[in-house]
């Protein structure tokens, strides 16, 4: 069946990481809770809920740009196994302390080295893939991601109340499988491809990131969009949660676990079709679609406060956005930048992206409390606006300067 062989000759390694991303998200409970623990056990209102997570990011944001410099420098394999060492630790002792912003914080710091390894871990997908299966191995990475989330959301909701600590182990135990298999089982090593395979292979190593971002306007087209995008993006585990818990204050955190679950759902069924169907769609148009999508689900958002029936109906809509997104990214990014810079590349996306989860996280905390969440998800959809302009524009500039991407396409 064409559904399931597009995922055939991948390399053993594709398949390791596939099986590691099931396991380590199968323990993932506490991030889609996050702003639920802020808000309803320590106590914080949206705007400070918005403000800590702000704080952090901002830590955050150096990890990013230092991950895609370490990607680049140092073995992609060894980076992800040492930070993975550090994380692992970091949450197992966080749940063990009493709940309060001091093992919040041990628990970022883990986090701080899952966001330096970031980088590593997207461009090691792209070293060890053949440029032509690049978006196939992509695909499949994030389908085993959201099989695992599968679960995890909904348990975390029912934890919850009573037995929060435990999530916090889970998810450190979670990634301690994922990081045996990819220390015995996955190598670091580049591919010898054609230099017309990819414009990768063409471009000037002496380079650094920022002039090739800076040279390039499909990138920097490519760059805002996604930055607006993924902040806006960032709302899933921010002001949805918030929304429903204002508007279901007794069982907020159940019914947002399981609309997590039904997203992770939606994902796991429908990557494969979405993958096969849209094959010869140009990456760019794609990108273009799941953007418009997401706009269109957060005015489905808006329009929802209260009806559980309308909530299901917008995550829908926002993760066939997300799929289509998804899929292309990093498959966009490894054939427009050379191979010396990929980490550098994918550091600097995650650090726009972050940047602009802040913002957005900032902003809709203000318009949350001050008007309600009406106007939250106006700033928001307002927001994806910017991002949808950008992708409309990205769909024209690539075409126009990666040209012969398109010829080798057709």
């Amino acid at each position: 069946m064409k559904l399931f062989s597009q995922y055939k000759g991948l390399r053993r390694a594709n398949y390791i990481l596939f099986i590691g991303r099931i396991v380590t998200n199968m323990g993932a409970m506490i991030w889609p809770m996050l702003t639920l623990i802020l808000n309803k056990k320590i106590g914080f209102n949206a705007t400070e809920t918005a403000l800590f997570t702000i704080c952090s990011g901002i830590l955050f944001l150096p990890a990013n740009l230092l991950g895609g410099h370490v990607a680049d420098r140092f073995n992609k394999k060894r980076v992800i196994i040492y930070c993975d060492i550090v994380s692992i630790a970091l949450f197992v002792i966080s749940g063990f302390l009493p709940l309060s912003i001091f093992s919040i914080c041990v628990l970022l710091v883990g986090a701080f080295f899952q966001t330096l390894e970031g980088p590593a871990y997207q461009a090691l997908v792209a070293d060890i893939t053949p440029a032509e299966k690049r978006e196939k191995a992509f695909s499949l990475l994030y389908l085993g991601a959201n099989i695992g989330l599968i679960l995890s959301p909904t348990l975390a909701g029912l934890l919850f109340n009573n037995y929060l600590w435990l999530c916090f182990v889970i998810s450190g135990l979670s990634i301690s499988v994922s990081t045996v298999l990819i220390g015995l089982f996955v190598k670091d090593e580049k591919l010898d491809e054609a230099p017309t395979e990819d414009v990768e292979e063409s471009a000037d190593d002496g380079l650094n990131i920022w002039s090739i971002i800076r040279n390039s306007g499909a990138l920097i087209a490519f760059i805002i969009s996604l930055a607006f995008y993924q902040g806006a993006y960032s709302q899933f585990g921010y002001l949805m949660p918030l929304d429903i818990a204002k508007a279901f204050p007794e069982k907020g955190s159940v019914i947002y676990g399981t609309i997590t679950s039904v997203n992770c759902f939606l994902v796991v069924l429908f990557t494969p079709i979405i993958t096969m169907v849209f094959e010869k769609v140009d990456l760019t148009k794609k990108f273009a679609l799941g953007v418009i999508l997401q706009a269109i689900s957060f005015a489905a958002f808006l329009m929802s406060f209260g009806i559980i029936g309308g909530y299901y109906i917008s995550i829908a809509l926002f993760t066939f956005g997300e799929i289509l997104t998804t899929i292309m990214m990093g498959a966009f990014l490894a054939e427009r930048v050379p191979e010396s810079h990929r980490g550098r590349i994918f550091g600097a996306t995650n650090f726009a992206g972050a940047f602009m989860q802040g913002i957005t996280q900032f902003g809709s905390g203000r318009m949350f409390d001050a008007f309600g969440p009406a106007y939250a998800w106006a700033f928001s959809i307002a927001m994806t606006m910017v991002a949808v302009i950008a992708a409309l524009m990205l769909v024209y500039l690539d075409k126009k300067e990666f040209s012969q991407l398109y010829v080798q396409a057709d």
